[in-house]
């Protein structure tokens, strides 16, 4: 159990006011710097990073560890250096970079570069006296009790959770609103999938509360194009009001009463989000297998008809590498106990007369096995509702040497069917998005703090018992989040479908931090093709046949062309998709990029929700037929015309495609021969499609693609370079850096340049080579590569 002088003070630090006599000055206390301020309360400031404060106000003198400290969601080991200097009865705190101007009578603070950039004119919090204060505080009460309530699928509960959620915080503690300044040129991204509405919140109240098919995954973070972002350190009810109440103000609305928040100064989008998640965590990455596709077979299924799908999916040359069972598994429908079984009448996963003997290996005469040897690899539906508090506060206990509960733990019973060949599990939100007013948390707590806390232990544990019983990635996804579940496993816009609805989530979540998100594809989809193309380029790919009918043998022939067309194509991508992967989980930068992330200059994408980047080079339309080219020079995938940019068109698409697909003029992307899943063959031999245009680059990421090697560095890093001139292609493979158990020594490449002139000279480190050939207007060259750690520089001489 917590400790209770702990408790006590997390809680009391909020509701006690300390009489203040001493005089004012600034003092360690703690982490950073505290300073009593003349209207008695006190201002603690942490330098994490030369980019990064954490920022806290509280009326005592008292800034307790937080729960998303304690269970480690949030860094707390930082070593950013600051120099603090005082000026009358103001302050001074200086990094490298960032200036703070702090106002010793009221803590308002200015936020300057060391340029002398005003980023943020005004920061203060205020007063429950200000009229502001009132009138938002009336408007946030009345947009709460406005709200409707919906019932999860498959959930018995029947709780009024929405109004129990506000009479809670109206009983404890009156809100603690902060004010920051914005000017009337800054856009606004963020706040996870808290808006199905837009992508660019200015003008917006956004609510940060986990709900289940309104606003799954929540994130309290908000990034500005002014070059700042905003985390909000708190797991309650929260706001933000982005210019909705005042057009010229951002509001945080924290119902707990706390202010407790990091200010980042980013140089871009991209590098606030990068700070982001080195508070919250960097992205997970999932084993290469899982960017494949992910197929949930319908409800009716037993092993014989998962099998026959199974083998179908290869004769039809289908990729799938994923294979999930649905409810039906289990000997108990929806069974929420630690005591689940397989449903030995179904899925015998070890012969029935074992059952007392503790099954905990894998039968290679069933059905597991045979899935394997296909290729697939199963993941298993799971429900829960566990008080995931008690597993948290026995892990530190067991860190410190303390006694632990002896109540049951929930996630490591699932390693008896891990044994048995599980690679995965996909994590229902039936109770666990739900609401439980009336519930005391085995850690004290109630669902004012633990509600969107669940969100992030859920995965969080998940991955910890994985990764802990098998020591490798595990395939796990979870419809709800907060701030740091991107860091634990995968997400999904869960059971909203593959439409409009998850196409807002899918860009607003890459815009918080999360890198693997996906949706369930071809459901709520009115366009069948247009579902397929929006759904191949997902993050991760999952099509649910739960209730549905979503087997490619059962669609019409036209439909099941598309189907096949796009799972090849996915499957064809996957060197340039889980190079993307890696990327993303060093830095934060999503796999699917909204159009402001890559193109924040350009004022006509600031909240485009109708494209996307997927990678770095590929530009894809969803739910529509025109697309928008941005300022350059753009490729037609499918006609491979050259486009010049800064106009929207709407060009004709072969008939099995559902959308538009462009390709950045300059891009290198890796292809991989066919193959019906991940491993089926050793990439020792890789596709590089070329778009030659000036100078261009491409580096591809690479690791073993299963084990945690990457975290200590085991990647492979190979950079191809492009130079065209007037009359000359230069192409280098430059030597690969880095290496990962299992890496091939050598390799070839065939190399497709979209360049229609025959050339007339093809020299390989300055020998004539005779492995080239044009196709259809478009130059083909074969190079073999002995050793990967030596250059290849290719020289293509053009014909007048």
């Amino acid at each position: 159990m917590m400790n209770i002088k702990w408790k006590l003070a997390l809680r009391m630090g909020w509701l006690v006011m300390i009489a203040l006599s001493c005089s004012l000055g600034i003092r360690s206390f703690g982490q950073g710097h505290t300073i009593e301020l003349s209207n008695g309360n006190f201002l603690n400031i942490q330098t994490c990073n030369n980019q990064t404060f954490r920022i806290r106000v509280s009326p005592s003198n008292s800034f307790p560890e937080t729960l998303m400290e304690r269970y480690g969601i949030v860094k707390k080991d930082w070593d950013g250096k600051t120099k603090v200097t005082k000026h009358g009865s103001d302050y001074r705190i200086t990094t490298d970079q960032n200036l703070l101007e702090i106002n010793g009578k009221d803590g308002e603070i200015i936020l300057r570069s060391q340029s002398g950039r005003e980023i943020i004119t005004r920061l203060s919090v205020l007063e429950k006296e200000d009229k502001t204060y009132k009138g938002l505080h009336e408007t946030v009460t009345d947009y709460e009790q406005a709200l409707t309530k919906r019932e999860i699928i498959g959930d018995t509960t029947s709780e009024d959770r929405i109004s129990e959620v506000v009479k809670k915080a109206e009983n404890h503690l009156q809100p603690a609103i902060a004010r920051l300044s914005i000017r009337p040129e800054e856009r606004f991204y963020g706040g996870g999938a808290a808006s199905r509405k837009a992508i660019e919140h200015r003008g917006s109240l956004l609510r940060i509360w986990a709900t289940y098919q309104q606003s799954d995954m929540v994130s309290p973070f908000l990034v500005s194009s002014g070059g700042w972002g905003i985390f909000n350190n708190t797991t309650a009810l929260n706001y933000f009001d982005v210019g909705h109440f005042k057009e010229d103000q951002l509001y945080v609305y924290n119902t707990d009463g706390t202010v407790d928040f990091y200010l980042m100064t980013g140089h871009s989008l991209e590098n606030t989000i990068d700070l982001y998640t080195t508070i919250t965590g960097k992205p997970y990455l999932l084993p290469k297998w899982a960017y494949g596709l992910a197929f949930g077979g319908n409800m009716m299924e037993d092993q014989f008809r998962m099998l026959d799908n199974a083998v179908q999916f290869r004769k039809e040359n289908i990729p799938v590498d994923v294979y999930w069972i649905e409810p039906q598994w289990m000997a108990k429908f929806y069974d929420y106990s630690a005591e689940k079984d397989w449903d030995l009448s179904k899925f015998p996963a070890y012969f029935f007369w074992q059952k007392s003997e503790g099954n905990r290996y894998e039968n290679k005469q069933l059905f597991l096995s045979k899935l394997r040897q296909l290729g697939y690899h199963v993941a298993l539906w799971l429900c829960i509702d566990h008080d995931l508090s008690i597993e948290e506060e026995d892990h530190l206990a067991a860190q410190s040497g303390g006694e632990q509960s002896g109540k049951a733990h929930w996630f490591p019973h699932l390693m008896k069917f891990v044994d048995q060949g599980i690679e995965g599990f996909k994590l229902d939100p039936g109770r666990t998005l739900d609401e439980h007013p009336d519930r005391v948390y085995h850690n004290g707590y109630t669902d004012r703090e633990m509600h969107n806390l669940n969100q992030v232990l859920l995965p969080k544990q998940m991955y910890r018992v994985f990764r802990e019983h098998k020591g490798v990635r595990s395939f796990h996804h979870y419809c709800g989040g907060y701030a740091g579940s991107q860091h634990w496993g995968a997400s999904t816009a869960g059971d909203n479908g593959g439409g409009r609805d998850a196409l807002y989530d899918q860009l607003n979540l890459g815009l918080s931090g999360f890198l693997n998100t996906s949706a369930d594809v071809l459901d709520a989809v009115e366009d069948v093709k247009a579902g397929f193309h929006f759904g191949f380029f997902l993050p991760w790919v999952q099509i649910n046949s739960w209730a549905s009918m979503h087997y490619p043998w059962y669609f019409s022939p036209e439909y099941k062309e598309t189907f096949r067309f796009y799972a090849q194509l996915r499957n064809s991508l996957l060197p340039y998709i889980y190079s993307t992967a890696i990327y993303g989980s060093q830095t934060g930068m999503p796999i699917l990029r909204a159009m402001p992330l890559v193109f924040p200059e350009d004022k006509e994408v600031e909240n485009m929700t109708t494209q996307f980047m997927f990678g770095e080079h590929l530009l894809v339309s969803a739910f529509t037929d025109s697309i928008y080219l941005p300022a350059g020079k753009w490729v037609n995938y499918w006609s491979g015309e050259k486009i010049t940019g800064g106009q929207t068109i709407s060009p004709s698409m072969p008939a099995h495609t559902g959308g538009q697909l462009f390709v950045k003029a300059g891009a290198i992307i890796p292809f991989q021969k066919p193959m019906q899943y991940v491993g089926q063959n050793p990439l020792d031999t890789l596709i590089l499609r070329v778009y030659p245009a000036g100078s261009s680059a491409y580096t591809l990421l690479e690791d073993d693609g299963v084990s945690f090697d990457f975290e200590q560095g085991k990647i492979s890093k190979t950079y191809f370079e492009c130079k065209e001139k007037e009359d000359e292609i230069e192409f280098i493979i430059s030597p690969a850096v880095g290496s990962y158990d299992g890496m091939l020594e050598k390799r070839a490449y065939e190399i497709v340049f979209n360049e229609h002139r025959t050339p007339s000279r093809v020299e390989l480190n300055g020998q004539l080579l005779e492995t080239w050939e044009t196709k259809k207007g478009v130059l083909h060259v074969s190079v073999r590569q002995s050793d990967i750690h030596r250059q290849q520089l290719l020289k293509i001489s053009k014909e007048d």
